[in-house]
Parts: structure tokens; sequence; C-alpha cells
């Protein structure tokens, strides 16, 4: 990574990005999301998006964090994993940002393989820090949290 371009978005009080080759739109969160039989909890559903069938991930009950009511800036940032179209329920989506390689770091192998909610770096930016989601791991984290919950 020399410079990386993220969206940056809220979790409670954290910031976090991902690539933004990964984000394929953010949308408002739609008032009707299908639940489905037999998905872990932290997975909402799923929704019609333009003809295409989208499952609903909320990231707060993804990674354990405390669960707040949605407000009028919560969003739906749509993703394309590599194949995988997914929607994580966000609190807000701040800004589009470009970082040089000395703005962030990676974690290191150890930290990363304990690291079960797909961080794979930090940014720091001016006084803020941003967590860099991987996304190639949080889609195998989908994929085999989908498949193994009972």
């Amino acid at each position: 990574m020399s410079s990386l371009e993220l969206v940056v978005f809220t979790l409670g009080e954290d910031e976090y990005g991902i690539e933004i080759a990964y984000a394929q739109e953010i949308i408002r969160i739609p008032e009707r999301i299908k639940r489905m039989p037999d998905m872990p909890p932290f997975m909402e559903g799923v929704i019609d998006l333009r003809g295409k069938v989208i499952p609903i991930l909320d990231l707060k009950k993804r990674f354990s964090f405390k669960q707040t009511e949605r407000g009028l800036d919560s969003r739906l940032l749509v993703l394309d994993l590599k194949g995988i179209l997914l929607g994580i329920i966000v609190d807000d989506v701040s800004e589009v940002i470009k970082l040089e390689e000395q703005a962030f770091e990676k974690l290191s192998t150890e930290i990363f393989s304990l690291a079960c909610n797909s961080v794979e770096a930090i940014a720091r930016i001016d006084n803020r820090i941003v967590l860099i989601l991987n996304s190639t791991k949080l889609k195998e984290e989908l994929v085999t949290k989908w498949h193994n919950e009972e």
C-alpha cells in the first residue's frame, strides 16, 4: 500500500474506513428489510435494490458494540466484495479521504490474527484514528459465519 482512498464512516464514536473501490453506493436505510430464517444475529435480512437481492449486515452487532437507535444520519453502505454484494448499516458516512503510506500502519501479524473484527490497519489523521477494515477478511467472515451459524 503506498496510498489508499477510503470511505470513512462511524459506528458510535469510532471511525472506520474501507477502500473506496469496494463502495458501490451510500443510501438511506430502507424502511423494510426482509428477515430471513436461520441467519446469524448480525444479519438484518435482505433488500431488493434495483433487481438485486442484497444481504444486510448490522456492523455494530457484528462487532458486539452497544446498540443504539438509528438516527437520521444512519446509512446503508453497499459494498461489492469481489463478487458478493453486501449492505452494511453504519451510523454515518462522513467523508472520502486519500491517505499516503505514512498516515497508516498495518497491524502486526500477531494482532491481525487475533483480531476477528476485520481490522487490518490504523490510520492517523491529525488527532483522529480511523480503523481500516480488510474487505477480504470481512467477506471470509461473512461466508464462514453465514454457513456455520446455528
